[in-house]
């Protein structure tokens, strides 16, 4: 929920509540500026916009956003919107409602937030109060100060089987520059793709090498030579096309993230196939990152000729295992107290995610600075069910019959038979019986889905599930696997 309020000279505490001033880092504004970028972020937000957070009985109830004019609010509102909300969500685990008030600037004028959040770290202040924590960065590559973001390090990257081609194919590009080039890295959101270059970048500027690596988004190669463009109006193209390509002299590697974001058809992909071919013949590492696989990527066919003659490496959601591994390593940065069960809580329900394994820590972390009490599985539970229901995803019949199957180690062929063997018989009751809790499907539909069996005898598997579950401790704790698995 969005309120504006014309307000002078400054943002003032209302009566009763606590006001956290949360200045230019503002954790708020890190993450819309990371979902907007920088350069749509500095055209919104500017350099004087500030953020207060309203603590009321012990936990978050408002965000505050002090803006410096009318014109700038409107822009927000229209352009920033679901950013804001999204951000709010992922950090405090909730819709809490966003007020903005519109305030003259002060002389001093905040700094820019950092683009690039990473996660804060508590550590204990001198009078041993939990509300008296402070919260620090973990340790980054000091020599990313003078870009305004901070780089991850490859060490903080946690391999598993989901990523490791692309995480030992790093290796290539810091040891072994050009010799594999380029290298496409893919993969859904949240994965560690972006990780992956920044590591790149943070290993290789700590090298001895003369040239030094280039990262970028392609938003930001987009609006670099459109700049050039812009700016070079009254010369030639080709002098125009050398100022841009200067840009890349000198380097070791190249390194863009998103390149989905290249539109079919644009002039820009012409220049990108030049510099590519020009850095290229000179031995410079390309690594490239994008949400989907290469041959659904919108660029033109000479450039995914290009791309194929490297190395193409896929990311995929995390297994269990590293879903736990990381959830662990953000709680240990944080030096929270808190519970092993807690955390294998939620790595099952948000372990997919790591964004949103980090906005459910910090919630509880909130909820420990504000209690000063370890995080119990109990208290996790209560503080995170809002953010559980939202993350509950549409669960279909496929989804519920791959997962029986893997429990019960039988194909998908054999659940759906109409085989009577008790080792069969049972596992489908079982998954008539979560579809009936989980799915909106119809009795006829979920019967014929899993054998076409009859409505009535998706009823009667309904209630001896239902009965057997009591009284067979086993079966219970199965379920809840599957349960779990299922999200």
């Amino acid at each position: 929920m969005l309120t504006v309020t014309d307000y002078s000279p400054a943002c003032s505490k209302p009566a009763g509540k606590d006001i956290v001033q949360d200045h230019s880092v503002s954790p708020v504004l890190e993450l819309v500026a990371e979902k907007l970028g920088e350069k749509r972020f500095d055209l919104w937000f500017g350099q004087d916009t500030q953020c207060r957070q309203e603590v009321s009985d012990n936990n978050a109830t408002k965000v505050t956003l002090c803006v410096s004019n009318s014109f700038r609010l409107s822009g927000i509102l229209k352009h920033c919107k679901q950013e804001i909300d999204q951000a709010v969500l992922e950090l405090f685990g909730k819709n809490l409602p966003v007020e903005f008030v519109v305030k003259p600037p002060q002389k001093d004028k905040p700094k820019k937030p950092i683009v690039t959040p990473s996660i804060p770290v508590p550590v204990q202040a001198a009078n041993n109060s939990p509300l008296g924590t402070l919260f620090k960065k973990p340790e980054h590559n000091q020599d990313t100060a003078k870009l305004g973001r901070k780089f991850a390090l490859l060490t903080t990257f946690l391999e598993g089987l989901s990523n490791r081609e692309a995480f030992r194919a790093t290796d290539w590009a810091i040891n072994h520059p050009g010799k594999i080039s380029p290298i496409y890295i893919f993969g859904p959101t949240s994965v560690g793709k972006t990780h992956l270059l920044e590591g790149i970048w943070s290993a290789v500027k700590k090298s001895s090498s003369r040239r030094s690596p280039l990262y970028m988004t392609a938003e930001q190669f987009l609006s670099s030579f459109m700049e050039t463009i812009r700016s070079s109006r009254s010369g030639s193209v080709q002098d125009r096309n050398q100022t841009f390509r200067s840009r890349f002299k000198n380097i070791s590697h190249l390194l863009i993230d998103d390149i989905q974001f290249f539109t079919r058809g644009d002039a820009t992909q012409t220049e990108f196939l030049q510099v590519f071919d020009m850095l290229r013949s000179q031995d410079v590492q390309l690594v490239f990152t994008g949400d989907r696989p290469l041959k659904d990527l919108p660029l033109r066919n000479d450039l995914l000729c290009r791309l194929e003659s490297g190395l193409i490496c896929g990311i995929e959601l995390p297994e269990r295992e590293l879903s736990l591994r990381i959830c662990e390593s953000m709680v240990k940065q944080r030096e929270l107290p808190m519970d092993a069960e807690v955390c294998r809580l939620i790595a099952s329900r948000f372990g997919v995610h790591a964004r949103q394994v980090e906005g459910a820590l910090n919630l509880l972390h909130s909820v420990y600075l504000m209690d000063g009490k370890p995080i119990t599985e109990a208290v996790a539970e209560e503080k995170l069910s809002d953010l559980f229901r939202l993350n509950r995803r549409d669960i279909r019949l496929p989804d519920i019959s791959k997962i029986v199957c893997e429990t019960y180690g039988i194909s998908e062929e054999t659940l759906r038979s109409k085989s009577r063997v008790r080792q069969i018989a049972a596992p489908r009751m079982l998954a008539m019986w979560l579809a009936r809790k989980y799915t909106r499907s119809a009795l006829s539909e979920i019967g014929l889905y899993f054998g076409n069996h009859s409505h009535s005898s998706v009823i009667s598997a309904q209630k001896k599930i239902d009965k057997k579950i009591c009284d067979d401790k086993s079966l219970a704790e199965t379920v809840q696997r599957i349960e779990q698995a299922l999200g």
